[in-house]
Order: structure tokens, then C-alpha cells, then sequence
């Protein structure tokens, strides 16, 4: 199996002018899936294109019915993910906990950060808890408004920079503060290949290894037991980037297992096939190739096992 583990629809009733047209054409992705022959495609909202005036509860519940929905209408095609938000309300964590029992969505797609707040901040605890519990992949997804913003006013920069090192700056708070010492067992699924998190872990290493000597700024909270490394190649990336040596420094970091294929197709308009030979191009082997095409997808999200 070829499994796209990002890619974005959304109900027809957020239907706005100036959205892209493929976040609302199943058929067009259908049709994309066999000339790229990609067996399953999972999507999620990234909240790039929800309806802005709109209350963030009401959006969850109805795009968690639309997942559900149209997973069960395209069961061997399409596979939605859970949307919720990290820093909600017991609101958010029970409608956040109906969408993976009660719909048997397998997996939850939040934001790296909301209005500037990230994950490494108290209020996502309780989401982190109950992620924990119910032992699904959370895919983290950048923002429509990122780090940076002011200086990303020219050349689609929120797009093409801002929301990479969004996902950069979030994931590496989450570490250095602990995140992953609290909750080891979290499965998180990094987009865009992490943004720059596969070319920092001897960065953060050598800033760990000096964490006394205050000549070099401060370091606190000092809360790790063991090299921010080693908690980077706890996390799953996938392959949206169309560099194959980008995938390639993602695979040499975490480890081919932890490398999940994806094209960021819809609504990025860029033929799926190009995706598939950006994995397929890698100096790998075969057998690699296959595991980051679907392999290490279907086992994150339990799809061979009936669960």
C-alpha cells in the first residue's frame, strides 16, 4: 500500500471564494490517487481554512462529523483525523475523545501553536493526558499565522518558511521544557519533515552540554535527563517537502521507521506523483522505500490489525 499521511478536506458548507477548490473535490483526489496509484490518503484541518468568524468548538464538531463521515463513505480510500485544539476547554477534550471512540477516528490532527501560544504551555497538559490515553498519532500541523509574521508579508513566506520553522520552534519548546520526559509516550507526527528539526539535534546537543556555563545565555527550566537527541528521534516525520535530500536527512536522523510518506495534496496543487518519486528517488532500499510509502503508516495507525 502507498498511505499519503497529509493532505487536508474540509466540509463544503467552509466554502470561500478564495479557498482552494481541491479541499472540496473528492473526486479530483480520487482521480489523483490512481495516476499516482497512492491506495489511501489521511487528511486532517489545519485551520488555515476554517471560517473566521466561526466558534472553534462548532468547527470541531463539525468537521469531526465530516471525518467520520467520509472515512466511513471511502473506507479503503480516505481517512480522516480527529481535529481538535490543544489549549481548549473540557468542551474540546470531550468532543476531542467522542471523535476517536465513539467515531473511530485513528488519529488527531491540532495546530503547533494558536495565537502564538505553543505546545509547551500548561494549558495543552490535560490534551497531552488524554492523547496518552487514548494512545492515537497526533500530527502536528503549522498555522495559517506563524512565527514570524511580520516579516512574512511578501512571496507566500507564511507558506513557504513561516510554517516550517512554526512546527520548529513548537516541537523544540515542547522538549527543552520537558514534554516528552512528562508524556513519553506520545506519538507525534511532525509535518513538512519537521521543519528544521532534522538538521538540529546537534545543536540542541552541544546547548545541553553547556547548560552551566551562563556565558552562553541561560538554561532553564533544566528538567531533561538525557540529550535533547534523543527525544527528536522519538518523533515521526513525514516527506512533504519535494527535496528528496530533505527526506533523506529526516531518515539519518529518526530512522527510516519513523518516516511517514506525505504530499500536502489537497490542497497544494502540485501532481501526487511528484510526491511518490520524491520517497521513490531516495538512494535507499527497496525495502525502505516501502516501509516510508505505507508500511510505517499502517502500522502507526493500525490499519493491518483491525484495531
Amino acid at each position: 500500500m502507498i498511505i499519503d499521511c497529509h493532505a487536508h478536506l474540509v466540509p463544503k458548507s467552509w466554502f470561500h471564494p478564495r479557498s482552494p477548490k481541491a479541499i472540496f473535490n473528492i473526486d479530483l483526489l480520487l482521480e489523483e490517487q490512481e495516476k499516482a496509484q497512492v491506495d489511501l490518503t489521511v487528511f486532517g484541518n489545519n485551520w488555515i481554512r476554517t471560517p473566521r468568524d466561526s466558534d472553534p468548538l462548532d468547527l470541531v464538531k463539525e468537521f469531526n462529523e465530516f471525518a467520520a463521515e467520509v472515512t466511513a463513505k471511502y473506507p479503503r480510500r480516505l481517512l480522516g483525523l480527529a481535529c481538535s485544539m490543544p489549549f481548549g476547554d473540557e468542551r474540546f477534550l470531550k468532543e476531542t475523545e467522542r471523535a476517536v471512540r465513539d467515531y473511530g477516528l485513528k488519529g488527531i490532527m491540532v495546530n503547533s501553536s494558536v495565537n502564538g501560544e505553543y505546545l509547551d504551555s500548561p494549558r495543552a497538559r490535560p490534551f497531552f493526558g488524554l492523547v496518552t490515553e487514548l494512545d492515537v498519532p497526533l500530527f502536528i500541523h503549522p498555522p495559517r499565522v506563524t512565527i514570524g509574521a511580520e516579516k512574512m508579508e511578501i512571496f507566500r513566506l507564511p507558506e513557504m518558511v513561516g510554517r516550517p520553522f512554526d512546527t520548529t520552534l513548537s516541537l523544540t519548546r515542547f522538549i527543552l521544557t520537558g514534554g516528552l520526559e512528562r508524556f513519553p509516550k506520545l506519538k507525534l507526527v511532525c509535518a513538512h519533515v519537521g521543519g528544521a528539526l532534522p538538521l538540529l539535534p546537534g545543536r540542541l546537543n552541544f546547548g545541553y552540554e553547556l547548560r552551566d556555563d551562563m556565558n552562553f545565555g541561560p538554561w532553564e527550566p533544566d528538567v531533561l535527563t538525557r540529550p535533547p537527541s534523543t527525544y527528536i528521534q522519538q518523533l515521526y516525520f513525514d516527506t512533504v517537502c519535494l527535496h528528496t535530500p530533505a527526506v533523506l536527512c529526516a531518515v539519518q536522523t529518526v530512522g527510516v521507521d519513523q518516516v511517514l510518506f506525505g504530499s500536502d495534496f489537497p490542497p497544494v496543487p502540485i501532481p501526487l506523483k511528484r510526491s511518490v518519486d520524491t520517497v521513490r528517488e531516495l538512494a535507499i532500499p527497496e525495502e525502505d522505500k516501502n516501509k516510508i510509502l505505507g508500511g510505517n503508516a499502517e502500522r502507526l495507525l493500525r490499519l493491518s490489525d483491525g484495531q
